[in-house]
């Protein structure tokens, strides 16, 4: 392995915990959350309800015009996006919230300029933050909808947003 360092997000479905596990890599540490399905289709309707920043949201374009250009960065983002490459597990020598893990209870979504940062909360304890441009967070949009397709959780069903939440947007 060459000396360098690649910081990456790789998400896997576990059948026997029913859980989406989400490993997050930063300078040879390694972070792994866990997701329940409800969190997940909670974060995959924001995904879709929310109207999150682009590299273009400040532009002079009118609203639908901005849409458009939106959707056609997005979609290159996920096609120029490095899906391929192996999670590299051999580099990491450090797990700062322990090997197994952590079960996140609640998600922060908080925009600052055109980042989004989900921060992701256990019950108690220190939790995981992510730190997403919009190239990023569409490829964590992206992977998220492979993996809970490959887990058979209906991306089609709408969680009631009238109900306590455990997701927050700021």
């Amino acid at each position: 392995m060459s000396g360098q360092l690649r910081n990456q997000i790789n998400m896997t479905y576990d059948s026997a915990e029913d859980r989406i596990m989400i490993r997050a890599t930063d300078q040879g540490k390694e972070y792994r959350a866990w997701w329940t399905r409800r969190l997940a289709l909670r974060m995959s309707n924001l995904f879709v309800e929310q109207e999150f920043p682009t590299e273009n949201s400040d532009s002079h374009l009118a609203p639908d015009q901005r849409q458009v250009l939106g959707d056609m960065e997005k979609q290159g983002a996920i096609q120029s996006a490095d899906f391929d490459t192996p999670f590299e597990e051999a580099a990491i020598d450090y797990y700062p919230l322990g090997k197994d893990g952590i079960l996140i209870q609640r998600i922060d979504v908080k925009v600052d300029g055109k980042v989004v940062k989900l921060v992701m909360l256990p019950a108690d304890g220190e939790g995981l933050t992510l730190t997403l441009p919009p190239s990023q967070r569409y490829s964590f949009e992206h992977m998220l909808h492979q993996v809970m397709q490959a887990a058979d959780w209906h991306l089609a069903a709408i969680l009631p947003t009238t109900e306590a939440t455990d997701i927050v947007t700021h």
